[in-house]
């Protein structure tokens, strides 16, 4: 069985944690490695304690490249910031080059960085330049149930914003049809997708009682949104999309809502068949009758849709951990493809009822 040797750049985030805790867990992975400059040093569980006596080891202020340059199967995830994997690739191209790592190392990236192809879309939709723009193009976009044959072999994958996940699988199955219209979306996070450093948005007492809208009609998921509805040739539509901050810590629900025209024949029964017969064969999409339920799969790899139409109007409704299906837990499923593991390994668990 081949064994892989992982180092995480970024370790010592809510995606680096998950990331140590889905990957100890993963039937593939020999050793894990984490990178942490503000935690150099400190074990794991000093910043993860829910890792304490499952996942040993300790924070690297630097990758030892040498060492690892000698793991038969080397891989790699970076979980920094937006815009800290752009700014460092190049040095770290030349580290890789160096140890003869070029030809042999994966690389999934679980910012915002490399998932547009675009330097002007990607300006558009984060505010600023890209770091390295460069290297725009060269990664592929790690959404399995969209890109399964690009991402098998690939070096470099982008995964996935967790809105854009959970937002394109309500949408993918109609992706490629033609004047679906106006196309309203409306999704509510957990505030663990904003990151461990807290802010005056993110604060606990500010937030665990409120929720509000932000970054309305301008949050930078929506280019990757459109980006795929475009690839697949839709025509004839429009997305506005309005986020919610909402008093949780784990969890997406997105509610997409549209009128196609009657000639698509778009009913309750054909538009049931449709999700049915699209997501027939993949394992972490479930359809799920009335609504999905973030306490339904906060802690697991699972999306689950339902949709329901009445009167001519559809809904579709999909519900995610943003942490795992929306961050690391993809990010794994798509080394698994990548690397031609089983999609499921080390992923195939349910969440924790009540979450």
């Amino acid at each position: 069985m081949k064994k892989m040797s992982v180092y995480i750049l970024g370790g010592s985030g809510y995606g680096g944690g998950e990331l140590l805790r889905l990957l100890s867990q993963h039937p593939n992975v020999e050793t894990i490695h984490a990178v942490s400059r503000k935690h150099a040093g400190e074990p794991f569980w000093k910043v993860h304690p829910n890792l304490r006596r499952v996942v040993d080891g300790v924070f690297e202020a630097e990758p030892d490249w040498a060492a690892f340059a000698q793991a038969e199967h080397p891989m790699m995830f970076s979980a920094m910031p937006h815009f800290e994997l752009a700014r460092q690739l190049l040095k770290l191209e030349d580290a890789w080059a160096k140890h003869s790592l070029s030809e042999r190392l994966a690389l999934i990236d679980l910012s915002g960085d490399f998932r547009l192809d675009s330097a002007e879309v990607f300006a558009r939709a984060y505010g600023k330049p890209h770091p390295y723009p460069q290297a725009l193009g060269s990664f592929v976009y790690g959404l399995p149930e969209w890109q399964k044959e690009k991402i098998k072999g690939a070096r470099c994958i982008a995964s996935p914003g967790c809105f854009a996940t959970a937002i394109q699988l309500a949408l993918l199955p109609l992706a490629g049809l033609k004047d679906l219209g106006f196309i309203a979306v409306s999704a509510a996070t957990g505030s663990s997708g904003a990151g461990a450093t807290p802010s005056e948005t993110t604060h606990h007492p500010t937030r665990a009682n409120d929720f509000r809208a932000y970054k309305v009609l301008s949050h930078q998921h929506e280019a990757e949104i459109t980006r795929l509805l475009d690839t697949e040739k839709t025509s004839g539509y429009s997305v506005a999309f309005v986020p919610h901050s909402a008093p949780l810590v784990r969890g997406i629900f997105a509610t997409v809502q549209l009128r196609p025209p009657a000639a698509l024949g778009l009913n309750a029964k054909t538009l049931r068949k449709r999700y049915e017969d699209f997501y027939r064969d993949a394992p972490f999409v479930r359809l799920v009758e009335d609504t999905p339920r973030v306490a339904a799969v906060a802690g697991s790899n699972f999306c689950d849709i339902a949709v329901q139409e009445k009167d001519g109007n559809v809904v579709i409704m999909a519900a995610l951990d943003n942490l795992v299906k929306g961050m690391a837990g993809q990010a794994i499923q798509n080394m698994n493809i990548a690397l031609g593991f089983e999609e499921t390994a080390g992923l195939c668990f349910a969440g924790a009822y009540p979450a």
